[in-house]
């Protein structure tokens, strides 16, 4: 009743990829893998925690992994955005929290279903953003056909970015750096050609 997929809007402005505040990005609350900037505008991840919520009791934990299901592994938000989320949420009597098995499982209230119903456009602008029905990496308003598959695209710049993370984690000295900017350089030339 309160999941995801139910709704199709077009751009609704709760989502957004600018530089000021919200959740994610330069101002921390998330780890993503997209083109910089924000994911969330303030509150969306309240209406999307609750909607989480409403289609099963979860933990803390269970919410971060499922936003990151959720936009295929765009956006995971830090523990540091979604415990104090919770917290607001139990505050405000929309979640009530029970103990199971030592740790707090969130369920929702008749509160949390009224502010998930007046926020449903919340919802729907994300399903739009981020689901694979809705979004395409073809041109706008064109088909994609003949493309890869958003998930497949989003393995192989997963695997990018892994690749440049393991390597510095690894250790890169200055000699390397120049090889790895062209390596990417000459990824980035190679998409923009294809």
């Amino acid at each position: 009743m309160y999941g995801f997929g139910h709704h199709r809007r077009r751009w609704g402005g709760h989502f957004s990829e600018g530089h000021h505040g919200g959740f994610g990005g330069r101002h921390g609350g998330g780890r993503h893998r997209g083109p910089g900037g924000r994911y969330f505008e303030h509150g969306a991840l309240k209406i999307i925690a609750l909607a989480l919520i409403a289609e099963k009791p979860r933990n803390g934990y269970e919410i971060i992994k499922a936003v990151g299901e959720k936009t295929s592994g765009a956006y995971e938000p830090s523990p540091g955005v979604v415990y104090p989320t919770l917290n607001l949420l139990e505050e405000s009597g929309q979640i009530r929290a029970t103990e199971v098995d030592g740790k707090k499982v969130f369920e929702i209230t008749d509160e949390g279903r009224a502010a998930l119903d007046a926020n449903r456009k919340i919802l729907e602008t994300f399903e739009e953003r981020f689901s694979g029905e809705g979004a395409s990496w073809g041109p706008k308003g064109g088909s994609g056909e003949g493309r890869p598959h958003r998930s497949e695209v989003r393995r192989a710049m997963g695997r990018l970015v892994m690749a440049v993370r393991t390597k510095f984690a690894e250790g890169v000295s200055e000699q390397d750096i120049p090889t790895l900017v062209a390596a990417i350089d000459a990824a980035a030339d190679a998409v923009e050609k294809a």
